[in-house]
């Protein structure tokens, strides 16, 4: 597929990026808007007992819309280089983009996404991290749970799935299978590589006041600014040290909570 690939290519997404980012724009304000408008079902996040006895199924949905308005905008680029690649035939852009295969693309990006929150919120409620507040051991658990994510941002392992996220078009040539199921499993892989490079973040979201809307903006803007801003390495770092910072002054605070 690779060597198919002509050098129009990356003008045919920069055409197509207006369009599209209006469109996702869209999706991702109303995403934000239902976001808000749930806020009282978020807030039963700080009642764990009470989370048991609601369904499960309304939280994954819930989550999924949480995904979409915080994660859809940084997986902007991967899209458009999956939707402008299929337009390819012998290099040249002259087939209609496949828009079915590029939402199955995306589909198990937000599906696994939103199974990982469940997940996370089940084991964080076990281990008493998700409640109205945070006192004694919970509290060191919270400080360990800011330096983890802020140790994980200087790994191999986050550099190497934050490289996969930050070359869309590398992405998708090098994994690229054909058909709507090749589309699916694509995406699959993708959202691998992205939980692996932001799972920590989610964590800190769940910790950070029951993901509230200022904790979901800053993430959001973090993990946008680290995907597609320059020396994506470098600010990565930096929002390491950030939360490296805080675990410690959340450590600081648990030990005068004694």
């Amino acid at each position: 597929m690779a060597e198919a690939v002509s050098p129009a290519v990356p003008d045919l997404l920069r055409r197509l990026t207006i369009p599209v980012a209006a469109a996702v724009g869209l999706i991702v304000s109303i995403a934000w808007y239902v976001t808000w408008e749930s806020s009282n079902l978020t807030m039963m996040l700080n009642a764990p007992f009470a989370v048991r006895a609601t369904d499960l199924a309304l939280f994954f949905a819930l989550i999924v819309v949480m995904m979409v308005a915080m994660m859809l905008p940084s997986a902007l680029p991967m899209a458009l280089a999956y939707y402008g690649i299929t337009r390819l035939e012998d290099g040249r852009p002259t087939k209609p983009a496949d828009v079915l295969g590029t939402i199955a693309f995306l589909f198990p990006y937000f599906v696994v996404w939103g199974f990982f929150g469940v997940a996370a919120l089940l084991g964080l409620m076990a281990l008493g991290l998700i409640g109205s507040t945070l006192m004694g051991p919970a509290l060191f658990l919270s400080a360990g749970i800011l330096l983890a994510a802020g140790l994980w941002q200087v790994t191999r392992t986050k550099e190497v799935c934050l490289s996969q996220c930050t070359t869309p078009v590398e992405f998708v040539l090098h994994h690229w299978r054909g058909g709507r199921l090749g589309a699916l499993r694509m995406g699959f892989r993708h959202s691998m590589y992205c939980i692996g490079c932001c799972w920590l973040f989610m964590l800190v979201l769940f910790i950070s006041g029951s993901m509230s809307l200022l904790w979901m903006g800053g993430i959001s803007i973090a993990i946008f600014a680290e995907k597609l801003g320059v020396r994506t390495v470098l600010f990565s770092r930096v929002i390491g040290v950030i939360l490296v910072g805080l675990g410690a002054l959340v450590a600081i605070a648990a030990s005068f909570a004694m």
